[in-house]
């Protein structure tokens, strides 16, 4: 066990929406990505529901038809099967945990 820093694992990405898994609870797989300003095109996931949680920065989203704008300390769950993607405009850090995600 060791500690470590959310901040300088994103600073080690070497690009934009990477992400690096931090670790494992259970079957969920807690990851942080480095937001970059383009954006990322509509993807589902069949297999898992995505919490995101904005640790810094500004993160526009599209959940179906729903349009959200996330701000540090804020966070969204989106359930398995349902399309989203982030258009441009995110910066910052960003929080994810897949929930009863595939293993690695």
């Amino acid at each position: 066990m060791k500690k470590s820093s959310i901040f300088s694992v994103v600073e080690g990405l070497p690009q934009f929406w990477q992400s690096r898994i931090l670790g494992q609870v259970g079957d969920a797989s807690i990851k942080v990505i480095r937001m970059g300003g383009e954006g990322i095109p509509p993807e589902v996931h069949d297999d898992f529901d995505e919490w995101l949680l904005v640790l810094e920065g500004e993160l526009p989203l599209v959940v179906a038809e729903n349009v959200f704008t996330l701000a540090a300390g804020e966070y969204i769950v989106v359930p398995r099967g349902v399309t989203h993607h982030v258009p441009a405009g995110s910066v910052g850090t960003l929080l994810l945990v897949d929930i009863n995600a595939p293993g690695p």
